[in-house]
């Protein structure tokens, strides 16, 4: 059987209200009880003092017989106890309780336990049933000051006793108890109602909190904890808000990557499929027919080895783009002069240039011989040789390529811009994503990965900056990136 949080929480708060109560009405029960007979105590002795006071009246003195003994009969009625007059040695010499006539019957007082206690000390009192009379009693016993009564009218009475029933006391301590009880009981009913209602109120955020999980749980990832309080639940409700927002800002992160997971898979397939299906197509050609002219041969041979050259080339881009995806791609920062290493690239660059009929030029004035900048040669390198190769490649006959660099004060700009065909606005926002080609066909023509921008991209963001184009269709295009300047 399945108990729930607000279940628990009322049956806790009603079993700790009854233990306390229970305890709290026993302990009230004991103390009153023990205040209650001590009062009664009290209110004995001063009886006893009084009865005391009376002997010495001549109208109470037993020396007056039949008198004396029914004044004292209807006093100790009207006072609503029991009264016994006794000698020094115990006898009983009057009895409210008794006969007059059967008091030679009654056995010696003097070892009652409150006569033992008056004799000691002068006062005693003990609770027992009577064996006179058979009734449950509390007794209080004096013994008889004889210096200031006279010896005449108290006629050899050397102790006093009164007792009144038990069951007066405990019809009052029950009384007491009712109230107590009753009133612990009507407390327990409204502490009750409070529980449940106190209880409904905490576990009802808990209970939201349930459902909305359960919402979640079956799918509904933009459901989200509503709270108004500042207290712990509400703490925990805006935690899990925030543990939901960043687990579906995760999901849609990871649909979004198997989404271009799923396209490079594809885009790879197809790229290493057409220069593999090249090579074949080239070496079946020239093994089904022995008969090729050296010329057609060689040419045959000449078109394999550059599909081979392709393929090798888009398995080092893919090779050197998993690495960097993957933070495998280990940077050296060293500081260099920017203009000898800029030099380099450009002559390393030259020869691809006239291939293509392009003229590279370097724009660098004297002033700034000296620039120094921090990043990875090595790494840099391959980010200029790839804006360099593809402003050749996807410029114009008799078209120029200009290499330089811009002094910004903290940083410097370098900069690679060609007199090309330009890229369309609305292709620039994709041209740094894996496999993407503006003019797909004109790309594998010129030997095209389709990664190169995509590692050029990686690479500049590794040296905290970020790749820029500016392109204007028919007249060129603009790729520019800043390093932090060192010194001169």
């Amino acid at each position: 059987m399945k108990i729930s949080f607000r279940q628990k929480l009322i049956f806790l708060s009603l079993s700790l209200l009854v233990i306390v109560t229970a305890a709290a009405s026993f302990i009230t029960t004991y103390e009153l009880q023990r205040f209650y007979k001590i009062k009664i105590f009290d209110q004995l002795k001063s009886q006893l003092y009084q009865v005391e006071f009376l002997l010495n009246d001549d109208n109470f003195t037993l020396a007056n017989g039949e008198l004396a003994y029914n004044r004292w009969v209807s006093y100790a009625r009207s006072a609503r106890f029991r009264l016994t007059f006794m000698d020094s040695s115990g006898v009983v010499l009057f009895d409210s309780n008794v006969p007059k006539d059967s008091l030679l019957f009654v056995e010696s007082h003097l070892v009652r336990r409150e006569m033992q206690q008056a004799l000691a000390s002068g006062f005693g009192k003990d609770q027992r049933i009577s064996g006179t009379i058979h009734q449950p009693l509390f007794y209080a016993a004096k013994r008889v000051d004889t210096s200031s009564t006279r010896q005449d009218a108290i006629k050899g009475i050397h102790y006093v006793r009164v007792a009144i029933p038990l069951k007066e006391v405990e019809d009052v301590l029950n009384d007491v108890r009712w109230k107590i009880f009753g009133g612990g009981g009507i407390s327990l009913l409204i502490i009750a109602f409070f529980s449940y209602w106190l209880s409904s109120r905490l576990t009802y955020p808990i209970h939201k909190l349930a459902k909305v999980a359960e919402s979640i749980n079956q799918g509904q990832l933009d459901a989200r904890f509503d709270h108004d309080s500042e207290d712990e639940i509400g703490e925990l409700a805006e935690l899990l808000n925030d543990i939901m927002e960043k687990l579906q800002n995760d999901l849609v992160q990871m649909r979004k990557l198997e989404k271009m997971r799923s396209q490079f898979l594809g885009n790879v397939s197809h790229e290493l499929r057409t220069p593999i299906f090249a090579v074949q197509g080239y070496l079946e050609t020239l093994l089904a027919d022995g008969d090729y002219n050296k010329k057609t041969a060689r040419k045959f041979i000449s078109n394999a080895y550059q599909q081979a050259v392709r393929l090798n080339n888009l398995l080092t881009d893919l090779i050197n783009i998993s690495r960097i995806e993957s933070g495998e791609m280990q940077m050296s920062f060293d500081n260099f002069n920017l203009k000898k290493w800029l030099a380099r690239v450009v002559d390393e660059m030259q020869s691809t240039a006239q291939e293509h009929d392009v003229k590279l030029v370097s724009n660098s004035d004297s002033a700034s011989k000296k620039i120094k900048t921090l990043g990875d040669q090595a790494r840099l390198h391959q980010v200029m040789t790839n804006l360099i190769s593809n402003a050749i490649k996807y410029n114009v006959p008799k078209g120029t390529v200009e290499i330089g660099y811009i002094d910004l004060g903290a940083n410097v700009e370098i900069y690679v811009k060609d007199s090309g065909r330009g890229v369309p606005d609305e292709h620039i926002p994709r041209i740094f994503e894996r496999f993407y080609r503006v003019d797909k066909e004109r790309s594998r023509s010129v030997g095209g990965t389709g990664l190169g921008l995509a590692i050029v991209k990686h690479i500049v963001e590794a040296h905290g900056s970020h790749i820029h184009v500016e392109s204007v269709v028919g007249r060129g295009s603009r790729f520019s990136f800043a390093l932090r300047k060192t010194g001169y």
